[in-house]
């Protein structure tokens, strides 16, 4: 099997797991916002997004940190895993405490507060669940996490149907959660214990700590930039609200799947490529990258641009409206979330880089966030999220050029070709709008004409080669 053949079957197993993840929260959060009353959801939404905030901080890095420490020193496999486990362990519990201490800051009311206070648990034992499966990951071994990973949501989402069934309330939807979780981190403890054993060396794990250290802080802020708006939200005008704005979000964290796994597929590669010295490996990753989430995220921009309205009322209700005008704002980050430049800094181990884009993002998206929300209401959350997430696009890029002299230019300029396709496209769509053409034949017309245009303008003979090679098809 080659390399490129590889990258390809592991890419169809993570991203074959991760469609089954998110696909089943997609339609979990619609059941729940069409189950749930308005107001009632918004409560859900704003403990669900508090409890994630205070969640994402036990990692810290530390699951990269283990991936990457496998990947150099397989011979301290225990010693690692060890040190992955304590850190872990010691921050969930830590976390927890300054979460609860800063709930009786906030002003929610009971309700939010008791949701949180489950739902902190239920996030930190997701949080455990993915150290377990970085252990597989390291080595490049995806198909036990995946298919592990994908039993645990299709448990979750038995346990929803079986609350709505019984016309239980969100307290019960947030019980089952957490029965499901711990029961599966039960299982995978069993497991993986029989796999590893427990050996804590205390010069390993200081060194694993400061390894750390870097990714940490990427954790950190990356946290604080993605997951505060609705936190804002709620505290600036309402718990309401947050439900508007996490109906529209969630389409992006969604789609965000695409790039995020491709970058555990290929960071162990990269990590070698650095460790061999083998540039142009880099430089090929980039360009091949570039062009193709140039051309998937701004497809996938055109459609929810387009289609904001249909979406949000045909998949949430008539109820959720006001999420339409969302949407479309938020469609705009779409073509920087699928950022290959930040991938490419981590391989590079340029992690410093990155904590310096992260913290200038951070102080933009809350400012952004602040500064927009008093001025346009719920939409100013909207635009602070393409603002941010723009912010770390262009941020990351300079730094590439500047201090890797990766070479820019071709990419910028099959993003501008697709930019082009994409307001041509835009303009079949006005035209079939006049002639009253049925939404369906519409979308159809409108997907046929980016593909031909994207196909005649970007893909060449060496896309077709390298889909070959990944295919494993022999010309």
């Amino acid at each position: 099997m080659t390399t490129k053949s590889k990258i390809f079957k592991d890419t169809l197993i993570v991203n074959s797991a991760s469609l089954v993840e998110k696909v089943l929260f997609f339609f979990l959060n619609i059941l729940i916002a069409r189950y749930l009353t308005v107001e009632h959801f918004g409560e859900y939404s704003t403990a669900l997004s508090y409890a994630t905030f205070f969640s994402l901080m036990t990692d810290i890095g530390i699951n990269v940190t283990l991936i990457r420490a496998l990947n150099l020193e397989k011979e301290y496999e225990n010693e690692h895993f060890t040190n992955a486990f304590y850190l872990k362990l010691s921050l969930s519990v830590t976390m927890y405490i300054v979460m609860a201490i800063s709930l009786l800051l906030t002003g929610y009311n009971r309700d939010v507060i008791n949701l949180t206070l489950i739902l902190g648990l239920v996030r930190i034992g997701n949080e455990f669940m993915k150290t377990y499966y970085a252990l597989y990951e390291a080595k490049q071994q995806f198909l036990f996490p995946s298919v592990v990973n994908s039993l645990y949501v299709v448990f979750f989402f038995l346990g929803v149907i079986a609350v709505i069934l019984f016309q239980g309330n969100y307290y019960h939807l947030c019980l089952v959660r957490l029965v499901v979780v711990y029961l599966f981190i039960a299982l995978l403890t069993v497991h993986i214990f029989k796999k590893v054993k427990f050996r804590l060396k205390t010069p390993l794990f200081i060194t694993f700590i400061k390894s750390a250290i870097p990714f940490s802080t990427i954790a950190v802020l990356t946290n604080l930039t993605f997951k505060i708006n609705a936190v804002i939200i709620s505290l600036m005008i309402g718990t309401t609200q947050v439900g508007f704005f996490s109906n529209s979000i969630l389409f992006v964290d969604t789609l965000a799947i695409i790039p995020d796994n491709l970058k555990k597929i290929l960071m162990p590669g990269l990590y070698s490529a650095l460790e061999k010295k083998d540039v142009s490996k880099f430089q090929f990753s980039f360009d091949i990258l570039s062009k193709y989430f140039g051309i998937v995220s701004f497809y996938l921009m055109l459609v929810l641009f387009l289609y904001a309205e249909t979406i949000i009322t045909t998949v949430f209700g008539n109820k959720y409206f006001n999420s339409a005008i969302l949407l479309q704002i938020i469609a705009f980050s779409l073509p920087f979330v699928f950022n290959v430049a930040s991938i490419i800094l981590v391989g590079k181990d340029r992690q410093s880089v990155l904590s310096r884009i992260m913290l200038v993002s951070t102080i933009v998206n809350i400012a952004a966030n602040i500064i927009l929300i008093k001025i346009l209401n719920i939409k100013g959350a909207a635009v602070a999220v393409t603002i941010t997430y723009a912010n770390v696009f262009f941020m990351s890029h300079y730094y590439l050029r500047k201090l890797e002299s990766i070479k820019m230019v071709p990419a910028f300029k099959k993003y501008v070709i697709i930019g082009a396709i994409v307001f041509v496209t835009c303009l079949l769509y006005e035209f079939l709008n006049v002639k009253q053409v049925s939404l369906y034949v519409s979308f159809l017309l409108i997907s046929l004409m980016y593909g031909l245009l994207t196909v005649g303008c970007i893909m060449n003979k060496d896309d077709i080669r390298i889909i070959q090679e990944m295919l494993g098809v022999k010309k």
